[in-house]
């Protein structure tokens, strides 16, 4: 072979083998999160199900007033419905339009499924208080969460006609109207920054939970007992609202998704779609990768705003205000050397293998 040959060869050849492999597209990452969470979140409820532990919450022994009793079974209707309709209206008008599940319509499936979370509040230290009158199976928490810590954890009646669809509620859909407000305001004042703007939106998304919870909380659906009282209204009723759930949840947990959504490029697309176009798979392939992606990034952002510092508010926080009935304490209150107190200043934690189940 010819010198020429060999060189026509040997350029060839580089030119087919790149010096350094193609770096991942941000998306494809993202999306392998995604698909490592729904993986986990999966293996919980088969666990929790397998178990036999999926079972509805005892009340106990104190009656349920009659008047709260139809309250929370409307509350939970009118959940059901309103879950309804903006499931239709963010992601099935969207698709018949689109042809496709748009961003917004695939942020409402995240969100539906941050109830997978919702327990977590307690995960250290019982922190949250649901009405086991309500329509429930438990928790799956002690038993089917690994580390689990909090003794009888599985006892927290998670209200699954009110808790899924609640996150959507007050919690995603809050995005839109803020949104709206935001864009006025770069109208109005064409200088404010996105990062300003997204401060702005940050602060009322705390303010409209805190406003929304606040008046929920009477109603004796559920409650946040474990607060730090200098950073709690009505700090020691039984319808305290920790200011610090205002801003992990409100304002960070909702807000997170609101700064996503703010800063969408001139295609429409969030920072976390980076790369889609490149990837060289099929039209639904890249729905599914989109959605496994964004579904990650809901999760995680919840995860790393609300769920990990609520652990260290929950060891910090103050004594249970007095006047919790049976059917809000659900025999969780079983801390302290005779186990017979409810978590609070001086009272000892007890350690996971002493959980009773």
């Amino acid at each position: 072979m010819s010198k020429v040959m060999k060189s026509t060869a040997q350029k060839s050849t580089s030119a087919a083998v790149p010096l350094f492999r193609e770096a991942t597209p941000p998306v494809l990452r993202w999306a392998y999160a995604g698909a490592a969470i729904a993986v986990f979140i999966i293996a919980v409820f088969a666990t929790w199900f397998i178990s036999g532990r999926a079972v509805p919450t005892d009340p106990g022994p104190d009656p349920l007033p009659p008047v709260m009793g139809q309250f929370i079974f409307w509350v939970q209707i009118v959940a059901m419905l309103m879950g309804a309709f903006a499931f239709w209206y963010f992601v099935i008008r969207p698709w018949i339009r689109e042809g496709q599940l748009t961003t917004t319509g695939m942020l409402y499936i995240a969100w539906l499924t941050l109830f997978f979370q919702d327990p977590m509040m307690n995960y250290t230290s019982a922190t949250v208080l649901y009405n086991s009158y309500m329509v429930n199976l438990g928790t799956w928490t002690l038993g089917s969460t690994p580390g689990w810590t909090s003794p009888n954890g599985n006892n927290l009646p998670e209200p699954l006609l009110l808790i899924i669809v609640g996150y959507t509620i007050i919690g995603y859909s809050l995005c839109f109207p803020v949104l709206a407000m935001l864009n006025h305001c770069k109208q109005r004042w064409p200088s404010l920054s996105k990062f300003r703007l997204a401060l702005i939106g940050i602060a009322t998304l705390a303010v409209l939970d805190t406003i929304f919870e606040s008046l929920l909380l009477r109603t004796g659906v559920y409650a946040y007992p474990g607060g730090i009282r200098e950073l709690t209204l009505f700090a020691g009723e039984t319808y305290q609202f920790p200011l610090t759930e205002g801003l992990t949840y409100g304002g960070l947990t909702i807000g997170m998704t609101m700064v996503l959504l703010l800063y969408r490029d001139d295609k429409g697309q969030t920072f976390v779609e980076q790369g889609i176009d490149k990837l060289r798979i099929g039209k639904a392939g890249r729905q599914w990768v989109k959605f496994l992606a964004l579904f990650a990034y809901v999760h995680l952002s919840m995860l790393v705003v609300f769920t990990i510092p609520n652990q260290w508010l929950a060891t910090h926080s103050d004594p249970y205000p007095e006047g919790y009935p049976s059917y809000m304490l659900n025999g969780m209150c079983t801390y302290g050397v005779e186990r017979n107190q409810c978590p609070g200043p001086g009272v000892m934690m007890p350690r996971p293998e002493n959980n009773p189940l």
